[in-house]
């Protein structure tokens, strides 16, 4: 997944990418897809792009575990030189409403040593503030639908 849809998935933006980005150990390129074939109603077709980037070790290293999103969501807040201080208030808010909480403040824990060093002090930052919410009771986990981050994107 790439960091927009990350962090559209934390309900940090209502941003959504024009193409889907696959991340995969291969040669660079993009695939078209007819996503309109067989429809009769279609007045012209609708081509879906499938753009295939290479990945570097280090960044496939969170492909499928918990913290995932966190970490990619954090990486296209950077490129887009947005503000943290946002960004932080808005993955804090939606982890601690998501029953996988404690899974992806964990997975954030135990591989702090596999972020960036720009990326450090706002993992940190994010999960001892999910923790102190744990301890002051924070709120219950569900999330609301369109529930986004304010002054994000």
């Amino acid at each position: 997944v790439d960091g927009m849809t990350a962090a559209n998935d934390l309900g940090l933006t209502t941003a959504v990418p024009a193409r889907s980005t696959i991340y995969a150990d291969t040669y660079p390129r993009t695939i078209e897809i007819e996503a309109s074939a067989g429809d009769p109603k279609a007045v012209r077709p609708v081509i879906y792009k499938l753009d295939f980037k290479r990945i570097a070790a280090k960044t496939a290293f969170w492909a499928g575990r918990p913290a995932m999103r966190v970490v990619q969501a954090l990486t296209w807040f950077r490129d887009e030189r947005s503000s943290f201080d946002a960004a932080i208030n808005g993955i804090v808010r939606d982890l601690s409403r998501n029953p996988d909480r404690d899974k992806i403040a964990q997975d954030l824990r135990d591989n702090i040593h596999a972020v960036p060093a720009w990326m450090y002090p706002l993992v940190e930052t994010i999960t001892r503030r999910i923790a102190e919410d744990q301890t002051e009771g924070g709120p219950e986990p569900e999330r609301a639908k369109g529930d986004h981050a304010e002054d994000v994107h």
